[in-house]
């Protein structure tokens, strides 16, 4: 048996349109005059997951697969049944544009499409159209894209998760940094093998009289008098050695300031280091607790908002990013003004935070607003901590974008896995319209569990039941991100 190529899927002077072979066989007489009716049948059944036979107005002629699969999704009582009527309502349309593709061409491209699956994850189908030059029937070749998908879906949950862990870290390095930047202590971080300082804080800067960017690099025992050197390499190097604490007294070579050192080894990189902690009683340790317009100087660089409040709430400093939240040219304009004007969208919520912090002195992940002065206002998530504390407590305050927070979490969760308080915890925080609109959110979200769980995750059985359509329930499942749910059960 031997068919000549049409001339319609002979691709001209060996170009390529979309979905038409760019080579055929040179010779397809000598190599296939022998195949019969059952050897073609053999041949395009071993040629993809799935062989659909169409007529032209894409009814299902005949079915025949390979991968059991299929046999799962009962693939062969589909016979009868448009090929539109067994994919999903969104996967519809792709399959008039393949039927448009193959009566225009007689081979389209290959789009993906995908069978609804009771219950369970719909199966991702390529399907590919063609239209033989004998007969009327069109074939569609299809191939099972399950493993793709899942490995996809894989891919998409380990970068979130890294995503997830990038950003836990990122806060605990913020965290920390401020943390040791604020210290009124002078603190180095020195290399244990060659006794060179690897970085150092704000009262650093200020004890040693020379910005810590200057001095990174530079041996320790540089900042010490030459009396005290010998002393302190021995003392640091058994500390090193012997990884224990140690202290001696040293003056300070900028100023000559009598200071308790304590030398503290701790390991990085597969290394002791050191951890050097200036006490120096003469020091001008004040400057560091009312540092006025410098206090936040270190801090410009870092991607976060950063604000630096009194007791009262009142601002002190605050760095370029915070600015930039709130659109402001000039700190000028916020200092000695209270951070209710851009905390918050009532004073409500700034009040919260300074009560929180006076009680507990630190605060992580305050969800709240932050107001422009051009009116406009966006999320953002707080963490905080106390400086000092009694009548002279100060805070600082860092602002991150809230956009950039765990994805995934559109309405609050309910029930078991509500944070304590639930939405009642954000009355005065937040305005009641975006509350009520957050209330809709998860109602409808247990809803749609609830017809999910009495449908046994029948997805079809539980539109019905909800009074949607298919189609908005997928992307009602993919807005809460339950397109998973029941699966692991």
């Amino acid at each position: 048996m031997s068919h000549s190529v049409p001339d319609d899927l002979r691709s001209p002077q060996g170009g390529s349109d979309s979905g038409v072979a760019a080579r055929t066989f040179h010779d397809p007489e000598a190599h296939f005059q022998n195949i019969d009716e059952k050897g073609v049948a053999e041949l395009v059944f071993s040629g993809s997951d799935i062989t659909l036979v169409l007529s032209q107005s894409g009814v299902i002629e005949d079915v025949a697969y390979r991968d059991r699969a299929f046999e799962k999704l009962q693939a062969h009582s589909w016979v009868g049944k448009k090929l539109s009527e067994v994919v999903t309502s969104e996967s519809s349309e792709k399959i008039i544009s393949l039927l448009e593709d193959v009566n225009r061409s007689g081979s389209s491209s290959s789009r993906q499409v995908n069978h609804p699956v009771r219950p369970g994850s719909d199966l991702p189908v390529t399907y590919r159209l063609v239209r033989p030059s004998y007969g009327k029937s069109l074939l569609a070749f299809g191939e099972n894209q399950s493993q793709i998908a899942s490995a996809q879906t894989r891919l998409l949950q380990s970068h979130m998760e890294l995503e997830a862990d990038y950003r836990k870290l990122r806060e605990t390095e913020v965290r920390y940094r401020t943390i040791f930047q604020i210290s009124n202590d002078a603190i180095l971080v020195v290399n244990g093998a060659n006794r060179t300082i690897l970085d150092g804080n704000r009262t650093a800067t200020k004890l040693f009289g020379k910005d810590i960017q200057k001095l990174i690099g530079d041996p320790v025992v540089n900042v010490l008098d030459r009396g005290s050197r010998k002393n302190a390499a021995e003392i640091m190097t058994e500390a090193h050695h012997q990884g224990n604490s140690k202290k001696f007294d040293a003056l300070s070579t900028h100023n000559n300031v009598q200071c308790a050192i304590s030398v503290e080894p701790f390991r990085e990189n597969g290394q002791n280091n050191l951890l050097l902690k200036f006490d120096c009683s003469n020091a001008d340790a004040s400057t560091a607790r009312h540092g006025g317009s410098d206090e936040l100087q270190l801090l410009r660089t870092l991607p976060e908002g950063v604000v630096l409040l009194d007791g009262q709430g009142n601002v002190i400093e605050v760095n370029e990013k915070f600015l930039d939240f709130i659109n402001a040219v000039s700190k000028d304009r916020l200092v000695d003004r209270h951070i209710s004007n851009w905390i918050g969208a009532s004073s409500v919520d700034s009040q919260v935070l300074l009560s929180k912090l006076k009680k507990e002195g630190r605060v992580t992940n305050f969800a709240t607003v932050v107001q422009a002065e051009t009116g406009e206002s966006s999320d953002v998530s707080i963490s905080a901590s106390s400086t000092t504390n009694g009548p002279d407590a100060q805070f600082v305050l860092i602002l991150s974008d809230a956009r950039r927070r765990e994805p995934g979490k559109v309405a609050r969760p309910v029930g078991p896995e509500s944070p304590p308080g639930g939405i009642s915890e954000l009355v005065g925080r937040v305005p009641m319209k975006e509350l009520i609109r957050d209330s809709v959110d998860v109602i409808e979200k247990m809803c749609i569990e609830a017809a999910l769980t009495q449908t046994n995750n029948n997805r079809a059985s539980a539109a019905d039941l909800l009074g949607l359509s298919r189609q908005s329930l997928y992307i009602k499942l993919n807005r809460y991100g339950l397109e998973d749910f029941g699966q692991g059960d």
